[in-house]
């Protein structure tokens, strides 16, 4: 019975080890977006509004300067395909995507 209670023990405790280990994961990812078609400050500006509305994207940016947006979002909630199908619904053409990790 002994044995057995300290088994149970050890299994509950690798599994919350995992699940902190697990947690230690990046909470949220940036993704570098290079889109053309952009030529005005209004069109950064409706990139913005656009990746803001998707459920998990913590923070965004555009830059019709230098033809890049960016969002930082929890990859638990959505993926950088949906933000450049989510960029590619306005009109403009993202030709490439850079993501990261960010470290909490």
């Amino acid at each position: 019975m002994q044995r057995a209670r300290s088994l149970a023990t050890l299994v509950v405790a690798a599994s919350l080890l995992l699940s902190v280990s697990c947690d230690r994961q990046a909470v949220q990812h940036r993704t570098v977006f290079t889109v053309d078609g952009m030529h005005c400050d209004a069109c950064s500006s409706s990139i913005i509004a656009s990746l803001e509305r998707v459920e998990g994207v913590d923070e965004a940016t555009a830059d019709h300067e230098l033809g890049s947006a960016e969002a930082v979002y929890r990859p638990r909630e959505v993926e950088a395909d949906d933000l450049k199908t989510e960029i590619e619904k306005l009109g403009f053409t993202v030709t490439g995507m850079e993501t990261k990790p960010l470290e909490s």
